[in-house]
């Protein structure tokens, strides 16, 4: 019986060993040719959980253990973002792979700044996305953070560093931002590029399933939700 369960136990444990060691692959853009690099899946799956970790030790430093309402946490990620990432120079390539790696980096293109504030905003326990809107002639588009506060959707521009208040002074909905009941606000003295919101925001909405959003995803448990979710799609197709 010793032996059987001994034998039972080798071999479960090379199968293990043989999984873990299968090769898999993982995809990183530099300048936006997009390259496949070739890895076991134990170091995808270390990685995986490496990252998870990180980002929840560095909300935790950021919110600093204080207790505070969602707008004041949204806010605070906000700066941090926005003080901490800093626009590509010309000379460094554009390398677009997990947004752990980006805040490594340090620095990002605008599109990033967003990736990097609304992925931390999930691991804060605040739902929120980035997703890129048109201008109202459909030329141009700029990436915009959406955030969850309360049961409001709520804009946030961190490459920018500029969010938007109602005339009350709080925090705009999409709803007031559609009639142009809002202002700007710059947490630092100049943004880093002028742009004309009301191009922007004459016809907002919720076109993306945030549940499905990268930013969304980086926990082990939202990852394992997310591909159920992916297949069910798929097989729904």
């Amino acid at each position: 019986m010793k032996a059987f369960l001994l034998i039972c136990f080798l071999v479960a444990s090379f199968g293990i060993i043989a999984i873990l060691n299968v090769p898999v692959t993982t995809q990183q853009g530099i300048n936006y040719q997009l390259h496949t690099i070739k890895l076991p899946l134990y170091l995808k799956l270390f990685n995986f959980l490496d990252r998870h970790f990180n980002y929840s030790e560095l909300v935790e430093n950021i919110l600093n253990g204080v207790q505070a309402t969602e707008q004041e946490k949204a806010l605070a990620i906000f700066t941090w973002t926005y003080n901490n990432i800093k626009k590509r120079p010309d000379a460094l390539p554009v390398v677009d792979d997990h947004v752990w790696y980006t805040i490594i980096r340090g620095y990002g293109v605008s599109d990033q700044f967003s990736d990097v504030f609304t992925t931390l905003c999930n691991y804060a326990n605040i739902s929120a996305f980035f997703t890129w809107i048109y201008s109202s002639d459909k030329k141009d588009r700029i990436p915009i953070s959406f955030v969850r506060i309360g049961q409001r959707w709520c804009l946030f521009d961190p490459y920018n560093g500029i969010y938007f208040v109602n005339l009350e002074e709080k925090i705009a909905s999409t709803e007031e931002l559609n009639v142009g009941k809002w202002k700007p606000i710059c947490i630092s003295e100049l943004p880093r590029e002028y742009v004309d919101y009301n191009r922007y925001f004459s016809n907002l909405s919720l076109t993306k399933d945030y549940y499905l959003s990268r930013a969304r995803i980086q926990s082990p448990l939202r990852r394992v939700i997310y591909q159920i979710r992916k297949v069910v799609f798929l097989n729904d197709r």
